[in-house]
């Protein structure tokens, strides 16, 4: 028995508990008409929903055309693949108590990892709804947790030095001076020319997250 011949014996048998004086051959036939004009696809047990992986597709196209960084597509692109994997549901099946799971499954997250991957996920479906692929939000009713404040710890001069004496070369040297003078990210310095640097007042210009550009002075 194919695909199309189970679906077909499977409806019927629905209706039948439902209905038990329908006429099984004259609803088979009206049904199979239907059908026919569908592609329909069998999803597995324990398998990623096809429905859903398709819309992440989407979802990342869509983001990369806003300009996205290729950094936070693929970050967008893994958390969603893990949701996709757990989850394993149409995108407009999926409630707010499957999201809830899938955020509480792992007790060992701190509350930053938790607050990151529920703002990805917000923003997904956020995103379907904008574009009316489902009719309502799973995210809307879930609040991100309070973040945990700590003060920042700066480096004291001893370690600081301890750095210093580590580098092997006059670039490392340099790149050390640059990050503790700037407090530049790793990415932004690391794309630094010379040239960039303007010597007059000791300043450059670094394209920071969210491909954002700013002014930072050694």
């Amino acid at each position: 028995m194919n695909l199309g011949e189970q679906i077909l014996s499977d409806l019927v048998a629905a209706l039948k508990e439902l209905y038990p004086n329908i006429e099984v051959e004259n609803t088979k036939n009206k049904l199979s008409t239907v059908l026919s004009e569908y592609y329909i696809q069998r999803v597995e047990l324990g398998e990623v929903h096809p429905d859903l992986e398709d819309k992440i597709q989407l979802f990342i196209s869509a983001k990369r055309l806003e300009g996205l960084s290729s950094i936070t597509l693929d970050n967008y692109l893994l958390e969603l693949s893990m949701f996709a994997d757990i989850v394993k549901k149409k995108a407009e099946d999926i409630a707010t108590a499957d999201v809830r799971m899938y955020l509480s499954q792992d007790g060992t997250l701190k509350m930053s990892t938790i607050r990151k991957k529920l703002s990805i996920l917000k923003s997904f479906f956020s995103w379907l709804v904008s574009e009316e692929y489902i009719k309502s939000d799973p995210t809307t009713k879930l609040k991100a947790p309070k973040d945990e404040y700590r003060f920042p710890k700066a480096l004291s001069i001893k370690e600081l030095e301890m750095l210093r004496e580590a580098c092997e070369t006059v670039r490392q040297r340099a790149f050390l001076e640059v990050l503790y003078a700037t407090g530049c990210r790793l990415s932004e310095v690391h794309g630094l020319n010379k040239a960039d640097i303007n010597q007059q007042n000791m300043s450059t210009l670094v394209i920071g997250k969210g491909d954002k550009q700013r002014e930072v002075y050694f």
